[in-house]
């Protein structure tokens, strides 16, 4: 990490949208090119889908650029991007923070994924693990159904009982099953 300075402020990058060579290489010029720097840099690809981490740091009005510009950045990819600042990178990196593991199921892919990645960059959580298996369940009178495991780390100050209370409302409203939640070992 880049030493700090009084004036530095850091921020989260979330980009999801179809893989390709070159996504993270993209975002991270996009970062650079308004006076940022990439702390760090995790993409995950999930079958055709792509989800991009970055952890970037900056003057304020370096922040403020990348802050104002990450939804035309992201348009311009056809990728749908969310800039979340955060107070510094170990807030949400630290290593006493413990894993935790959330299982949805949905039919729809993408709408979820959007979702859960907003809802985790909400609540400061860094999404460290991704498994999604496809299936039709018997119930579902053949429609095709997502299984997510998401993996975060939750901190010591995270608000369990109000990200459960969000979570569940936000299952409700888009239409997913919040199948459990529970404290695991990194996978």
């Amino acid at each position: 990490m880049a030493e700090e300075s009084s004036g530095t402020e850091y921020g989260l990058l979330h980009l999801i949208g179809s893989d390709r060579i070159g996504i993270l290489q993209d975002a991270s010029a996009f970062v650079v090119e308004r006076g940022g720097t990439v702390e760090q840099g995790i993409s995950h690809a999930l079958g055709t889908e792509a989800v991009v981490l970055l952890y970037v740091s900056g003057e304020p009005l370096q922040i403020e650029r990348i802050q104002r510009d990450t939804a035309r950045f992201g348009e311009t990819l056809n990728l749908f991007p969310l800039f979340t600042r955060i107070e510094h990178p170990e807030a949400v990196t630290h290593g006493d923070a413990l894993p935790l593991t959330l299982r949805v199921s949905s039919p729809d892919f993408a709408g979820l994924m959007k979702v859960m990645t907003g809802l985790f960059t909400k609540h400061g959580l860094q999404i460290i693990g991704h498994h999604t298996h496809k299936s039709a369940l018997p119930f579902s009178d053949g429609m095709i159904t997502y299984r997510h495991r998401f993996t975060v780390l939750l901190s010591s100050e995270f608000n369990r009982k109000g990200f459960i209370a969000e979570l569940d409302e936000l299952a409700r409203v888009a239409n997913f099953i919040r199948d459990d939640i529970s404290h695991s070992d990194f996978y």
